[in-house]
């Protein structure tokens, strides 16, 4: 987009075989000092680097020591993997030892700081295997995505409400032109429906990778070891630009002059690193997305995440046909919406892209994408978003309250995983409908040239660096599911100055509530009650003289609890108050209770598992 359109128009890899492993000492060492940089393993065609490490990091307890490595650390192999800090410590304790300065007590402390970094990577040495691959990615090898599937062009939703001259004229189309204060589309779209009104069980509703059974069915067929979708994928490729890329600077120079000295960098929030769950289903590893490591998604789905399914068909139904998917309308007489998707493959993935509308008048295959941008005071703080009924966009241009503002953040936060998504579903881009969560104000249509124009400074750009990022992935896909093999495992992906570091846990699951397709924590579940709940569970059946011993242990805990509860107070608190304080004076007679056993019973959990490893 150009100034005028706006003044004219409206790996490394860490294994852990516990999730409490996240709080030990090798792995604080790790985060709090700079580690030292891997030969590269691969370079692309074009010159980026691309440094992988894969560490396997055990239990303290019984580390498994490298054949290729010295289980020997000198003091100058520690100082290069603990950064400039030890250096300026050391060249202080050369001036305190030589009379030239006195060592204070913080610098006491650093001293003593260092030798316990010192001593947390010696054991860290001791713990790791290095696994070394070096190469080189031809250019030739990255070949664009193929359709795998066939979807149904009809069946694809299009615009309703004469919003398809939107599609057609670049730029910002006002829903009111503020100047004739005339509406430019249908006054029916100005209020938007409350969320609390729609009824959300007439949708289908959103289906992870893994419980999407055509997905592992079309990646058994195309012989495929890896599926996911664009909700599950786009933030690992966000990742993996921010490597390649170096963070490149974002290209601002097509807004107006009020943004000539603003941020060109993404924001924090596209920085965050990406967390995903690997689920073995028949031969396929399915990767869906872990909202509960994402801090943003519990506020989003206060109103953003279903305003935006809410919107969709709000947008795409005629007011008749709208109407009847709202919860005043208690018959069945409602329109029933089947998702259509396309499944493309890239070397080892299928990935599966929702198609959410489509145009004759677009080029390639007339598909884009619909998005929902509430207001910079909506999304900023979410939980008062009703406080912000009365904020709306006021002008075209500005840094303040106009279309720019929120076009300009869109560039740093939402671009690059909608241009990836774009691509996933081979669309030609974006239609955004900006609102404040009551009101709609307006409509822009953003082309994935466009997109990529703001991202990486050239329009022909995107596609080579979409592939490259895909074709990464896949590589790091090839080691991770070696960690624990045939097991869920919570993978997350972070860029780390030259790095990018990606930690796998395996997981077990033995319930969990799904909403919008994502776990969710019960409490949420529970008062969620305009959406659809399900349940996700994972029952195991222990028996055998193995397991004998613990499992009579664990019904012997519970019969003691019944056989207690009329030494107790009532309450909870009482309970634990007064088990706690017979533990500390040593009572040596009368019903005896564990108080290990009265706050926590996952001991037994552990007995058990270790039982059946042992078998």
């Amino acid at each position: 987009m150009s100034h005028s359109s706006w003044t004219t128009l409206a790996p490394r890899l860490h294994r852990h075989t516990r999730l409490h492993s996240l709080s030990s000492p090798v792995l604080r060492a790790l985060h709090s000092r700079p580690s030292p940089e891997p030969e590269p393993t691969a370079t692309a065609q074009d010159g980026q680097p691309f440094w992988a490490q894969i560490l396997a990091i055990h239990d303290d307890t019984s580390p498994q020591i490298s054949s290729s490595r010295s289980q020997d650390t000198t003091y100058d192999s520690i100082q290069e993997r603990t950064g400039p800090v030890l250096h300026l410590l050391t060249a202080l304790k050369k001036l305190a030892s030589s009379g030239d300065i006195e060592e204070t007590n913080s610098t006491k402390k650093r001293r003593s700081k260092r030798t316990r970094l010192q001593a947390a990577q010696a054991k860290l040495e001791q713990c790791v295997t290095s696994i070394d691959k070096k190469g080189v990615i031809p250019d030739s090898q990255f070949k664009p995505l193929k359709d795998v599937r066939a979807w149904k062009r009809h069946a694809v939703p299009k615009l309703a409400h004469g919003l398809e001259a939107v599609l057609t004229r670049p730029g910002v189309h006002w829903l009111k032109d503020p100047e004739q204060n005339e509406y430019r589309f249908d006054k029916y779209l100005e209020t938007i429906p409350k969320v609390e009104d729609f009824d959300f069980d007439k949708l289908g509703g959103f289906v992870p990778s893994s419980q999407d059974r055509r997905l592992i069915d079309t990646a058994k067929q195309a012989a495929c070891k890896y599926a996911g979708s664009t909700s599950s994928l786009t933030g690992i490729l966000a990742q993996i630009y921010l490597l390649l890329s170096e963070e490149k600077h974002l290209n601002t120079s097509h807004l107006s002059p009020s943004f000539g000295d603003a941020p060109r960098f993404f924001t924090f929030s596209q920085r965050l690193p990406a967390s995903v769950i690997l689920r073995y289903k028949d031969g396929v590893y399915a990767t869906d997305y872990d909202a509960e490591r994402d801090s943003t998604s519990t506020s989003e789905e206060m109103i953003l995440l279903p305003l935006g399914t809410l919107l969709e068909k709000f947008l795409t139904t005629p007011p008749s046909e709208f109407s009847k998917l709202l919860k005043t309308n208690v018959s069945d007489d409602y329109p029933r919406f089947d998702d259509v998707h396309r499944y493309a493959k890239y070397g080892k993935f299928v990935m599966r892209s929702q198609l959410d509308c489509i145009h004759d008048s677009l080029p390639g295959t007339g598909v884009f994408d619909l998005k929902t941008r509430a207001i910079s005071a909506v999304r900023h703080d979410v939980y008062n978003y009703r406080a912000y009924a009365g904020n709306t966009l006021e002008s075209l241009t500005g840094r303040r309250g106009s279309f720019e503002e929120e076009y300009y953040d869109m560039i740093r936060s939402a671009f690059l995983e909608y241009s990836f998504q774009a691509r996933i579903g081979n669309m030609d881009g974006i239609m955004v409908a900006y609102h404040n969560v009551a009101r709609i104000f307006g409509f822009q249509y953003i082309s994935l040239k466009e997109m990529d124009l703001s991202l990486f400074g050239h329009a022909k750009a995107g596609q080579r660096v979409f592939l490259r990022c895909v074709h990464i992935m896949g590589m790091l896909y090839d080691e991770i599911v070696k960690c624990f093999k045939a097991q869920p495992v919570k993978c997350t992906f972070e860029k780390r100055g030259k790095f990018l570091r990606v930690w796998v846990e395996p997981i077990e699951f033995e319930l969990k509530n799904i909403l919008h397709g994502q776990a969710r924590s019960g409490p949420y579940a529970v008062y969620s009650v305009k959406y659809p709940w399900s349940i996700e569970y994972n029952i195991k059946r222990y028996d055998g003289p193995a397991h004998q011993a613990a499992i009579l242990e664990r019904r012997d805990r519970a019969y003691k609890r019944q056989m207690s509860l009329g030494d107790f107070a009532d309450t909870d608190v009482d309970l634990r108050a007064k088990a706690v304080g017979e533990a500390k004076a040593g009572a040596a007679s009368g019903p005896s209770v564990d108080v290990t056993d009265v706050l926590d019973d996952s001991n037994v959990d552990a007995d058990l598992k270790s039982e059946a490893e042992q078998k």
